[in-house]
């Protein structure tokens, strides 16, 4: 019956982000200054619980990196500090610094090991931004060259208040993608896509899968895991 379990995964990449493509060409105009070169501009990707924000960063940074010199690192914002997230961002760069630096490195220290690291545009992303209480860490990575963030949260109203005033303009705009829950039919069809690939044929109808998708009121990481 199920034929490849990772399409139902949280970390599976669809080739493909149905129903975002509006979102992706915006998130798309943000990183274009890394095509030549350049560093990407900072964005911030807001919306509810499982509508696909951290999915969108993944695809969209995938496909530039195919294009592109560019790298970056997914870090987990939820109870890590100002030192904690700088330190693994060296971790995930390709040149990973991480044996240069210890626990005990001062803040200032990893801050100038990752300015001396990064030689080509590396982009941060800063899932559960919600998170980062200590704002300092913005600061930090905007003082690094060549480096750009793309912050992931709920509320972005207060994300982008506790920002630094200097700072949270680089975050608005076209540089802000809302992303909204999913219609019915679009998480139907979202579903169909991921049940073509991981299941046997006709093993499900699309009443079903409309069933699935208002169930859980266009959550897309619910729907895919009932799907499952």
């Amino acid at each position: 019956m199920i034929l490849d379990p990772r399409v139902f995964e949280d970390v599976y990449l669809p080739w493909e982000l149905m129903h975002r493509e509006s979102e992706v060409g915006q998130l798309s105009r943000a990183f274009q200054p890394a095509l030549s070169g350049s560093a990407p501009h900072n964005a911030l990707i807001s919306g509810p619980s499982g509508v696909g924000k951290t999915v969108l960063a993944r695809h969209t940074l995938d496909r530039l990196e195919k294009r592109a010199p560019v790298s970056h690192a997914h870090i987990t914002s939820l109870g890590k500090s100002t030192g904690a997230i700088l330190r693994e961002a060296l971790r995930q760069h390709p040149a990973d610094a991480s044996e240069q630096f210890s626990r005990s490195t001062p803040v200032d220290g990893v801050h100038q090991l990752l300015r001396d690291t990064v030689e080509y545009p590396f982009v941060v992303i800063l899932d559960e931004a919600d998170n980062v209480h200590d704002h300092d860490v913005i600061e930090r990575l905007h003082a690094v060259p060549r480096i750009s963030i793309v912050a992931i949260c709920h509320d972005p109203q207060s994300w982008l208040a506790q920002v630094p005033m200097g700072d949270s303009h680089s975050f608005d705009g076209d540089r802000h993608i809302q992303l909204r829950r999913y219609g019915t039919e679009e998480l139907a069809d979202i579903l169909e896509a991921r049940a073509n690939q991981g299941l046997a044929k006709n093993l499900v109808t699309r009443d079903q899968l409309r069933s699935i998708a208002n169930h859980v009121a266009g959550v897309a990481r619910f729907g895919i895991q009932s799907l499952y």
